[in-house]
């Protein structure tokens, strides 16, 4: 498992060569759980006949049919039907177990229109479509209108997981709803929805996968409590339409998560008027959570959303919100979003916020574009927003180096603190600071200015101004006398 230790250590110049090499040695290879002399293969098709024996010439119609008579490490494979109905039913997995939609040509296709269609009808609170256990792979499947999850992983180990080249696509009228953020009857049925409450589940990765055209459709949901520890990495999938975040990491008592996030890409998350943040780490308790994202690109070309739905937010969750059981208290959280582009957000592009007490906080963002966006909560382009509750104690630091701010409707940077009244450290280095940022940030066309920043200290030195230097506003949104700000040197040529 990576380690918080080997998250500080990653600079901008090492974590290509440092994340490629953790990429090469845990990459998976499609089939990688091999088969031993004593596993079966079984094939099921919505065309087979009723009393099919499970063989490629008699497949199963039913996927529970395969499910009674299946052991540890089978493969089980869809075939693709020819009479386009879709296959109707759900499956628990056994332990090493294969789930393998094979197209037409008998591969996994790579496009959703060759892949084997799959949806489960069945009443709730049924209707899961794939149940995991422990070291299964899923792929070659496009799951089709959830009613509950498509794949779940509640109340069971699911490590080693591997879903890759599958496609989820629309909700059904009735659905579950997510049982914590659901407000006004505008609750969210998840297609992935991965639950632990206790051990350590480790090596758990989504890739290669679509998740689109549902209004009251999430994508992948991670939520852990009690002690449980998790890592898991999501590459390469594509989210569009969605009334979900693609990506919910929430952490609750004491469980801990680590989540590296590569190559994904958003369009049009919100659908309904939703607050629903592309990507949120969401921490409770004295959860702790790491999280890289790298090479995501977020757009949101249809304006989906309301007036709190951000392109990256992370929250740490506290007073006022109800449940105060679980407000933070001891919350840690490293957030790096590197190589992104975060382009028209509804509102803040990218937004930490911070309710919780006694908080240790860390925020890197390096060589990441924001354009556009209309910022109606902190006022940002990045909108750095400290707790309400007074003397709440922890640390907040956050450093922005070779990044784009651009035409946003606020400010480019905006610092907000809520009334916390001090008792909270700040530590801001957008260049040249003790967080060693080298600068070269680009604040440019900004509708309210450059920066917000309350009488608190911050370096922000070697940047490009547009070509002049700034004007700094306070928290009533007055240009104000700028000593605690450190801009100079003000770069004099455009550093891209």
């Amino acid at each position: 498992m990576l380690t918080l230790k080997w998250f500080h250590s990653v600079g901008n110049i090492s974590l290509v060569s440092v994340l490629g090499l953790f990429l090469v040695l845990s990459a998976p290879v499609l089939g990688q759980q091999s088969s031993t002399s004593a596993s079966k293969e079984y094939f099921v098709s919505v065309d087979a006949e009723p009393n099919g024996d499970g063989s490629r010439q008699h497949p199963f119609l039913l996927l529970s049919q395969v499910e009674s008579v299946s052991t540890a490490g089978d493969t089980i494979y869809l075939l693709s039907g020819e009479s386009g109905k879709v296959l109707d039913g759900g499956i628990a997995l056994k332990v090493r177990q294969r789930l393998i939609g094979l197209g037409a040509d008998g591969r996994i296709s790579e496009n959703t229109t060759g892949r084997v269609k799959l949806t489960n009808t069945a009443d709730l609170p049924g209707g899961v479509m794939v149940q995991l256990s422990e070291q299964n792979e899923v792929a070659g499947i496009h799951f089709m209108n959830m009613g509950n999850a498509a794949i779940s992983g509640a109340g069971t180990n699911y490590s080693g997981t591997y879903i890759h080249h599958t496609t989820f696509s629309g909700n059904a009228e009735t659905h579950v709803e997510d049982d914590y953020l659901s407000t006004e009857g505008k609750g969210l049925v998840y297609a992935i929805s991965l639950e632990a409450t206790s051990g350590e589940l480790d090596g758990i990765r989504i890739e290669d996968s679509t998740f689109s055209d549902g209004e009251d459709l999430g994508a992948i949901r991670v939520f852990h409590s009690g002690e449980s520890r998790g890592n898991y990495r999501f590459q390469r999938n594509d989210f569009s339409d969605l009334g979900g975040r693609p990506y919910f990491v929430r952490t609750q008592d004491r469980s801990y998560v680590e989540t590296v996030i590569l190559d994904s890409t958003a369009d049009n998350i919100g659908r309904g008027e939703r607050n629903s943040d592309s990507i949120i780490p969401y921490l409770m308790g004295a959860s702790e959570q790491i999280m890289l994202i790298r090479n995501y690109r977020f757009q949101n070309t249809k304006q989906e959303g309301n007036g709190s739905n951000t392109g990256i937010e992370a929250y740490i969750f506290g007073e006022p919100r109800p449940d105060e059981a679980n407000w933070c208290n001891g919350c840690t959280l490293t957030l790096k979003i590197f190589d992104s582009v975060i382009e028209n957000a509804v509102t803040d592009p990218i937004q930490f916020s911070n309710s919780g007490r006694n908080s240790d906080l860390f925020y890197e963002i390096r060589n990441t574009r924001i354009i556009g966006g209309d910022p109606q909560q902190g006022d940002g382009g990045i909108s750095l927003n400290l707790q309400s509750v007074p003397a709440s104690g922890g640390r907040t630091k956050l450093l922005v180096e070779h990044s784009d701010i651009i035409s946003t409707t606020g400010y480019g940077f905006s610092l907000n603190d809520r009334g916390g009244e001090g008792g909270h450290v700040v530590v801001v280095d957008l260049g040249g600071g003790v967080l060693g940022s080298l600068g070269r940030n680009r604040f440019i066309g900004n509708e309210k200015g450059a920066m917000r920043v309350p009488q608190s200290r911050i370096t922000a030195a070697n940047n490009w101004w547009d070509g002049g230097k700034p004007t700094i506003y306070d928290g009533e949104d007055r240009p104000a006398d700028d000593r605690n700000v450190l801009v100079e040197p003000v770069l004099s040529e455009d550093p891209r």
